[in-house]
């Protein structure tokens, strides 16, 4: 048997290579690393991409890399309708614009990449979800911080159960101030003392070898049962009080 390492990675994370996005590579690798994580999976939108630019991006990780945590180039695609959005990594070429989500599951299937279904929340992505892609993908968000706020979202934890997926923590972190305790346990091959490598990462998560925690303990707990429902009367309470402190700041951004 091989020997085996597990890593503390952050998934879900933008820079400025995303239109919607500002903290420079070299700012998330300090970022991170100041929080004890080893890898970052990094998830850039795909407006304004193509192949050329993938392969810059691709070496400002590589650069950005050296010295701190490792961080793992990915192109979060859109599909035609900007509703279902799928966080990709691994060996994949530039697959344009407004795929459709059937089409790049199975390409990226085909190709050895890792395909994750992001934030079903959003737009109420998951009324239009197939079963076919809970069979293709290697993971569902099942707690995004940004979208899911306090508590993992019981519906993607059913499917992740179901169709054997990894039920991934996510934080969509556009900004240093969304930094939350949500991490990957990732189970890695290779010797303690080895280099991490994109490879090795991106095959951990297709081979399901991670789980989602919350400041360092698992988030199972969390996704049924007593805690679970404790979880989701918080964020109950929570979502409608920050809505209206957002509409009290765009408010008051605009009168200035």
């Amino acid at each position: 048997m091989s020997a085996t390492r597990t890593i503390k990675a952050a998934f879900h994370v933008h820079s400025e290579w995303s239109y919607d996005a500002q903290l420079p590579l070299g700012e998330i690798a300090a970022l991170f690393a100041r929080q004890g994580y080893e890898a970052v999976f990094m998830c850039e939108h795909d407006r304004g991409f193509d192949g050329g630019r993938l392969e810059r991006y691709i070496e400002a990780c590589r650069e950005a890399s050296a010295g701190g945590p490792l961080l793992v180039p990915g192109i979060e695609y859109a599909d035609p309708e900007d509703r279902v959005h799928v966080p990709v990594w691994g060996p994949v070429p530039f697959l344009g614009e407004r795929v459709p989500t059937t089409e790049l599951l199975r390409t990226v299937a085909g190709r050895d990449g890792a395909a994750v279904l992001a934030h079903p929340v959003r737009r109420d992505a998951w009324r239009g979800f197939d079963a076919q892609w809970l069979r293709l993908a290697s993971g569902i968000e099942i707690w995004t911080r940004k979208w899911d706020g306090w508590a993992p979202n019981p519906r993607a934890c059913r499917w992740a159960a179901e169709y054997g997926l990894v039920g991934v923590g996510a934080l969509d972190l556009h900004r240093a101030s969304q930094m939350f305790p949500l991490a990957m346990h990732v189970e890695i091959d290779g010797a303690l003392d080895g280099a991490l490598t994109v490879e090795a990462c991106v095959r951990a998560l297709r081979e399901r070898r991670c789980h989602a925690t919350i400041a360092g303990q698992p988030v199972a707990p969390l996704t049924g049962g007593a805690l679970g429902g404790a979880a989701r009367a918080v964020e109950r309470v929570r979502r409608p009080v920050w809505r209206r402190g957002r509409v009290v700041r765009e408010r008051l951004a605009g009168a200035r």
